[in-house]
């Protein structure tokens, strides 16, 4: 009987201690009764979890979350919040009604490292900041020469690859954290090769498969792929300035086609494309052509760009903004993006601009 209840007690710590879930108390200073929500990112919105009534400044949360994931706590009368990492653990927020988003949050070992991180950052780009101010400065004093701005562009690179080196090293020695996750989603995806940002994708633990973090890197890997130099285009229809639906396949098979992704309302894109008239100028004859997708919401804004950068190729858009489902397809992130395709349709080049888009044309066709 006694050993009996012995394995009953052990099999109960056993199952105590795979029971995962989370407790948040809630200590705010001064603060008003009122409704309190838990919120967590859904897509690119925050939709609400669970709520409670606040009494006397205090509040609690219960549950459980399958992977640590960034959550928010709304306060609804100020519209205050609090944005912190939630885990499987005893969490305790205490802070100020006059300032509540300087809440202290302690209790999650992956929001601690997240502000580990944050203080790492800061470090690093102070090298940055004073490059910048002394940028600025020689500016406002007129001080600056071409050969200084040029030191300064120079300075300004290195320093900032020396911070991209340690927020890579940063990732890869907490691969297990999907803080690791954020940072290369939301600071490096865009800044480190395909090669790279997938050895650092393969390196995460299984443990945090499930972050949303981790799920949007691989879908981003796989887009990627669909888009690396030497893949086919893929094709699509879409709605030209008159309404027509003009297929991009329309344009390919004999020319060398700039596929690019632009916008009215973007200044690089504005600011690029009086190159990209004149390249068309020069080469359209020897087997050129354009072929653009504007990521445009306002249609008249989109037509008066057309008409006022004088762009003569053809043109589409469903005046969808971010959600164009073409963007979405080609991995954009971005704008201006561009994907430069063979007569053979194949992708042979992406992002070429200024004098290195002229270089590839003068290689291809002259």
């Amino acid at each position: 009987m006694k050993k009996l209840i012995v394995i009953i007690g052990v099999a109960l710590l056993a199952f105590s201690c795979t029971t995962k879930s989370y407790k948040i108390d809630g200590s705010i200073e001064s603060a008003t009764d009122q409704m309190v929500y838990l919120k967590t990112m859904k897509g690119n919105e925050l939709v609400v979890d669970d709520s409670t009534m606040m009494e006397s400044g205090k509040f609690v949360f219960k549950g459980s979350v399958s992977v640590p994931d960034l959550h928010a706590i709304d306060f609804g009368l100020k519209g205050d919040r609090i944005i912190f990492f939630l885990e499987n653990s005893e969490i305790l927020i205490t802070g100020n009604a006059e300032n509540i988003m300087a809440s202290d949050v302690s209790g999650s070992k992956t929001h601690d490292l997240l502000l580990e991180f944050n203080l790492l950052q800061e470090e690093l780009a102070k090298p940055l900041m004073e490059i910048q101010y002394a940028f600025q400065n020689a500016s406002m004093d007129g001080s600056l020469t071409p050969e200084m701005e040029e030191q300064l562009r120079n300075e300004f690179m290195a320093e900032n690859d020396k911070l991209t080196v340690s927020v890579v090293d940063f990732v890869k020695e907490n691969g297990n954290s999907v803080v690791s996750a954020y940072i290369t989603l939301t600071q490096l995806a865009n800044q480190i090769s395909f090669e790279e940002l997938e050895s650092i994708v393969n390196g995460f633990s299984s443990s945090i498969a499930e972050s949303p973090f981790v799920i949007a890197l691989n879908e981003k890997l796989e887009l990627e792929k669909k888009t690396a130099t030497g893949q086919d285009f893929m094709d699509f229809s879409h709605p030209d300035k008159d309404g027509n639906m003009v297929a991009f396949s329309s344009v390919t098979g004999e020319n060398y086609v700039l596929l690019d992704f632009w916008a009215g309302w973007c200044a690089p894109c504005r600011k690029e494309n009086p190159n990209l008239v004149r390249l068309y100028t020069a080469y359209s004859a020897k087997g050129f052509d354009i072929f653009g997708v504007s990521l445009d919401r306002d249609r008249n804004e989109w037509l008066d760009a057309i008409e006022k950068d004088g762009l003569t190729w053809t043109n589409v858009s469903d005046i969808t903004g971010w959600e164009n489902p073409i963007a979405k397809i080609y991995g954009v992130q971005s704008i201006p993006t561009n994907l430069l395709i063979s007569p053979e349709g194949k992708i042979i080049a992406k992002n070429l601009r200024g004098e290195e888009l002229a270089e590839k044309l003068a290689e291809l066709l002259d």
